[in-house]
């Protein structure tokens, strides 16, 4: 069963790369034929030279972090199953695979529990992309407005009445898709995320190596990037604890 869906993987990973030049498909193929023969270092640097030059799909990062976890490199598969989730944060293959690299890891993953209630909006914000939820925010809103222009030259109260209603409703109604694409927008543009590389390291009250400890990090840990300072970067863990790390220690997703 591993073996299909590994092919499967392969056959998506080569589709954006249909139209690319024949040596980036014939360095896809040979990536996917290391992997089959467990020959993994030659897998990853087949991989790796096709994300280098900017090839990008579910399916590639999805192999390459397979091929790292093969590897026992849990940080990196990490990292590259996270890269596929931004592209595609509702598959459940990856969601999976992310979990059993994460429990391979020296840290502890600690997962706030979030409401129903915003679970269920992160769940409805995450089936469409944020054009999509702009568009359909758009049409909303122009249906208002066509709704507010009937309530102005309508032909009789009951067309006035009924377009003064349907338009408030709409414009009201609009807020919501516009709310989606904001959250989509800041998990696709603006959230910066990065796996910690460094076997073990100390979060520093300050960008500055004597500034106190204020806990150990480790290998594979993923955190958010707040803001940055020279060297350094602010990050917050996934308990919620803020405090600064060399930038050369983290990859960016």
């Amino acid at each position: 069963m591993r073996a299909v869906l590994f092919s499967l993987l392969c056959l998506l990973a080569a589709w954006p790369l249909a139209a690319a030049p024949s040596s980036a498909t014939a360095t896809l193929q040979a990536a996917n034929n290391a992997y089959h023969e467990q020959d993994y270092a030659t897998a990853i640097d087949r991989y790796e030279q096709l994300v280098q030059k900017g090839y990008e799909s579910v399916a590639l990062y999805h192999n390459l972090g397979n091929t790292y976890f093969r590897s026992q490199d849990y940080a990196r598969a990490v990292l590259y199953y996270k890269r596929a989730l931004r592209l595609a944060p509702r598959d459940k293959q990856l969601q999976q695979n992310l979990r059993l690299a994460q429990l391979e890891l020296p840290g502890t993953v600690v997962n706030i529990r979030k409401s129903d209630v915003v679970t269920l909006w992160l769940s409805v914000q995450e089936r469409l992309s944020t054009r999509a939820w702009s568009i359909i925010g758009l049409i909303i809103l122009w249906m208002g407005m066509a709704g507010l222009a009937l309530w102005q030259f309508g032909k009789n109260r009951q067309q006035r009445k009924m377009g003064f209603i349907s338009g408030i409703v709409l414009l009201l109604l609009c807020l919501l898709p516009f709310g989606f694409a904001y959250g989509r927008a800041q998990q696709e543009f603006f959230r910066q995320e990065a796996v910690v590389m460094a076997e073990e390291s100390l979060l520093r009250a300050a960008p500055e190596s004597g500034s106190q400890e204020v806990q150990t990090v480790y290998k594979g840990d993923v955190v958010r990037i707040l803001d940055r300072l020279n060297n350094w970067y602010k990050v917050r863990m996934s308990d919620t604890t803020e405090g600064w790390l060399p930038a050369d220690l983290m990859v960016v997703i």
